[in-house]
C-alpha cells in the first residue's frame, strides 16, 4: 500500500533532486509495506539502513546544489537537514539495538509528513534559484554538466 505518492507538485525543477525525492518516497513506502506485511527484523533493518544512507546522500547533493545556485536560505535549510538526519539515524540505531517499539505508525506518519512538507515548502522555495541558474536535468549554465 502506498502511503505517499509522487506528484508533480513536488517538483523543484531539477531532475536530479526530483529523482532523489521519488526514491525517498519509495523508501518510506517500502518501510510501510515491510511493517504492514510483518517482514523480518533483518528486512526492516535493511530498509532503515538504506533510508538513512539515502537521506544523507540526498541532503549532501541538495546542499551542493543550493550552494551552486546561491540559495540565500541555505544555512537554515541545512540545519533542518541535520535535524532529520539525526532523527532517522536515531530510529535506525534504536531498531538495530533491539528496540522493536521504535517503528510504529507514529514514526511512519512523521516520516511521511516531514518528507511531504519539506519538499512542498522548504525545497520548492529554491525552485526560482534553480530556474534563474538554468539548472534542470543536471546541466548547469551554458550547458555544462552540474558536477556535484
Amino acid at each position: 500500500m502506498v502511503i505517499l505518492a509522487w506528484d508533480e507538485a513536488y517538483s523543484v525543477g531539477s531532475a536530479m533532486i526530483d529523482s532523489d525525492h521519488r526514491i525517498l518516497i519509495n523508501l518510506v513506502n517500502q518501510l510501510h509495506d515491510a511493517m504492514e506485511t510483518g517482514q523480518s527484523r533483518d528486512v526492516l533493518g535493511s530498509v532503515l539502513n538504506v533510508l538513512t544512507e539515502y537521506v544523507e546522500h540526498h541532503f549532501h547533493r541538495e546542499e551542493l546544489l543550493m550552494e551552486r545556485i546561491g540559495y540565500p536560505e541555505r544555512i537554515n535549510h541545512v540545519q533542518n537537514h541535520r535535524e532529520l538526519e539525526a532523527k532517522v539515524r536515531a530510529i535506525r540505531d534504536c531498531w538495530l539495538a533491539g528496540d522493536r517499539q521504535v517503528l510504529d505508525d507514529e514514526v511512519l506518519g512523521f516520516l511521511k509528513r516531514w518528507l511531504s512538507d519539506h519538499i512542498l515548502r522548504a525545497d520548492r522555495a529554491y525552485r526560482p534559484w534553480i530556474e534563474a541558474a538554468d539548472i534542470r536535468g543536471g546541466s548547469g549554465d551554458s550547458g555544462q554538466a552540474l558536477t556535484l
